[in-house]
């Protein structure tokens, strides 16, 4: 007869904080922290910031609930409370809070809103917007009255993109001067683009079904780009229209007798938070020393390297483009153009803004202008 074992499977609830270095997993797992918390905060702050948002300097407070089997830690279960302080003081902090009421538990804000769970949600957590929908705008190279037929976000290369709505794949790949670009059918005659991305989500095709926020790429800057940045689009009925009036990350208030019960636990929780000490900056990790020259113990000079010995070895270089940097020409033009030529001009010049210098974002008809 089997004998049960009892795993002693415990959810244990503790305060702590961290400093916000270059790279976000290794500071917090300096504090003692295990791999997995990046995915907790995102859920917890609900699309209103993110973890790739967050910047040097920063620091994040929480009450963290952790599950753990034999003592083990098996997963973060979920965030009670939690604080981002950006490193501008200028910058109000930003807190969420789990809490469960009269219905399925879930995250809200200090004033008790969440997202609206029916609703669209913006593909760039985070993100602010670079360059609005503009029609009329005139091309900051062309000189001509070119549409820019998106919403840009700003926000570094390798960011998550995630699906604005739950719809169906209809392209994956490169498309002229839009570089990697994913295009999704909704509900409603509704079709998304996302573009000028460094690479897909694994595994990612045409025909796919995607959910709400389901990652489909990374922010780059392939196709005719100046910087790292995502080119969001809209279509209805196969015209363009602007984004925002899908009205990304709409709210909704809890339900009003929950508001008081949500006060009475905030305040409990926000007094937990504010317990927390702020942490100081980790020292700056120490340069490596050179080290000091060997001398010959005969007085000799030590030998030269025998010819060809590594030679050239600090002069490698990757001779191939990078992933996404060398955009593909249209075979039948690229409508971001206008019926112009695309050659030499997929590959994107380097340069410290983000904005669009055009992107073909829309179906095999290429008389329109993506852009």
């Amino acid at each position: 007869k089997g004998e049960r074992l009892d795993m002693k499977v415990r959810e244990e609830e503790f305060a702590i904080a961290f400093y916000i270095g270059k790279d976000f997993e290794k500071s917090y797992q300096r504090a003692g922290l295990e791999k997995g918390l990046g995915r907790v905060i995102n859920e917890a702050f609900n699309g209103r910031t993110s973890v790739e948002a967050f910047e040097e300097g920063g620091v994040v407070r929480l009450v963290v609930v952790e599950k753990t089997a034999l003592g083990r830690f098996v997963r973060y279960e979920r965030v009670r409370a939690i604080e981002y302080r950006p490193p501008d003081p200028e910058k109000a902090p930003e807190r969420a809070y789990w809490f469960e009421g009269q219905g399925k538990g879930g995250y809200v804000d200090e004033k008790g809103r969440k997202p609206s769970a029916q609703g669209w949600r913006s593909p760039c957590p985070g993100a602010p917007v670079t360059s609005h929908f503009n029609p009329t705008r005139l091309h900051p190279v062309l000189k001509k009255v070119m549409p820019h037929n998106g919403t840009d976000f700003g926000a570094p290369a390798g960011t998550p993109v995630y699906a604005a709505f739950r719809g169906e794949v209809s392209w994956v790949g490169m498309r002229g001067a839009s570089g990697n670009l994913v295009l999704i059918e909704h509900p409603g005659g509704v079709q998304t683009g996302y573009a000028h991305l460094s690479r897909f989500a694994p595994s990612l095709k045409v025909g796919d079904k995607v959910g709400t926020r389901q990652l489909v790429g990374y922010v780059g800057s392939t196709g005719r780009s100046t910087g790292p940045h995502l080119h969001f689009s809209a279509k209805r009925d196969g015209k363009f229209f602007d984004a925002l009036e899908l009205k990304l990350d709409a709210i909704t208030l809890l339900p009003v007798g929950d508001r008081a019960t949500f006060m009475g636990q905030k305040q409990s929780l926000d007094q937990a938070l504010e317990s927390i000490p702020l942490p100081e900056p980790p020292a700056p990790e120490p340069e490596p020393q050179p080290e000091p020259d060997q001398a010959d113990p005969d007085g000799a000079e030590s030998p030269e390297p025998a010819e060809g010995a590594d030679e050239g070895a600090d002069e490698r270089s990757d001779e191939g483009p990078d992933e996404g940097d060398e955009g593909s020409s249209d075979d039948g033009g690229d409508e971001a153009d206008q019926g112009e030529s695309d050659e030499g001009r997929d590959e994107p010049k380097p340069s410290s803004g983000s904005e669009d210098l055009g992107s073909d974002l829309s179906g095999p008809d290429l008389s329109g202008d993506f852009e």
